[in-house]
Parts: C-alpha cells; structure tokens; sequence
C-alpha cells in the first residue's frame, strides 16, 4: 500500500528518512486538486497505450525544482518488463520525461536548472555536458518527443512526450519504457503513439495548448 501511495504521489519519504509524510501540495486537507484532475485526464490514455503495446506507461510531473515526480503508472503485463522506481522523484536533466518538459521551457530557465544539478554520470550514455543536454533538448523539441536510450538505466529506453497547458507550458510527461532491444524495434510506432496520447491528455486537462513560449530551450 505504501508503495502504491508513494507511486501515486500521495506520500514522499520524510526529510530525516524515517518514515513518510503526505506532500507539501496536499497539505491543507484538500487529497486531490489538479494533480488529480490530470491523473484522472491521464489515466484511458495510459490504458490504452498500455494495452496496445504492451509496454510500462509512466505519468510524471516537474517538481518546483524541475525534477520529475511520478504521479502515476500503468505496468506492462509482460513477465520481462521494466518496472516503476520506488523513487517518485528522478532526475529531470538524465529522463526522458525531464527532456519532454524541459525542451518546453525557456532557455534561461533550463540552463538555470543545469547549472544547480549535479550531473554525474548514470550510465557510460548519460549527457552530462550542458551544451549536448542543450543540442539533445533542442531535438526533443523538434521531434515532439524526448529518448532515453540506456541513458539512466543500462538495458532500458524510452520515450516521453510534453503534456501541455493552454500557455504552452509543460504541465506534465507521459512516458513509455522498456527494454532497449523492444523499444529500437518498435520506436516509430511508440513515438507516434505517445504524441498523440500527450496531446489527448494535454486537451482533456487543459484545452487545446497554444504554442510554447518564444524564447524557449533550443530556439
């Protein structure tokens, strides 16, 4: 039950490591807000997309520090799949869904956010130079998708597309994950089929989104 509330976002480890507490944005009484109402948004896409190709679907929301936090995730029904981490919180600058939003941002913004992390690598893939995360965000964008390919995870990949508010700006990620070998054989039907889920989503929660913002990364 915990893991399932931490997946959800509706519980974050404690400060001091012992034990958890209920997160600063649901504080004050109110479990549901517009979290929820993206979750909920969010949740026929992430069937389906589940469904139709068999693969992990993940949910995930910038955090006000520009990480990515886990709201929400639907598992493969594969025996050899790839599951969620029990960390709701990952690293925006190494993920596919901090690549989705990040490439959504102002440039200055995003190189604020660069410069504060600390960009060790995770695997012998990970960009950890700020002007290729740059040149890689500037493609996402391009693309309408971000990749990690073996880039936090040797042996997983994935993709993760911007979910959009009426501004332009990145609301939240949906991303689908799993094995290299799955994800390189069927990486144009999953790109296609993950733009089209973002969108749906980003119209159900918000409305249709304008374009994003002017001076944004990569431009």
């Amino acid at each position: 039950l915990v893991t399932t509330l931490l997946a959800e976002g509706y519980l974050e480890p404690a400060p001091q490591g012992a034990g958890y507490v209920l997160p600063e944005r649901l504080r004050g009484g109110w479990i549901d807000g517009p979290v929820g109402a993206l979750v909920r948004a969010a949740v026929p896409e992430m069937e389906r997309l589940r469904d139709a190709l068999q693969e992990t679907v993940i949910l995930g929301i910038p955090t006000p520090g520009l990480d990515v936090r886990i709201v929400a995730h639907r598992l493969s029904p594969l025996a050899v799949r790839f599951d969620v981490s029990r960390d709701p919180i990952l690293p925006g600058w190494a993920t596919a869904m901090g690549h989705a939003m990040l490439s959504r941002l102002p440039e200055g913004e995003v190189r604020a956010y660069l410069a504060r992390c600390d960009r060790r690598p995770l695997t012998r893939r990970t960009a950890t130079d700020v002007e290729e995360i740059m040149e890689r965000l500037a493609r996402a964008r391009a693309r309408g998708c971000a990749l990690n390919i073996d880039e936090r995870i040797e042996g997983a990949s994935g993709a993760a597309a911007p979910i959009l508010d009426l501004s332009g700006r990145p609301r939240a990620a949906l991303n689908l994950v799993t094995l290299t070998p799955r994800f390189r054989g069927r990486e144009r039907e999953i790109l296609q089929a993950l733009t089209a889920a973002a969108r749906s989503i980003g119209e159900a929660a918000f409305g249709r989104p304008a374009s994003a913002p002017e001076a944004a990364a990569g431009d």
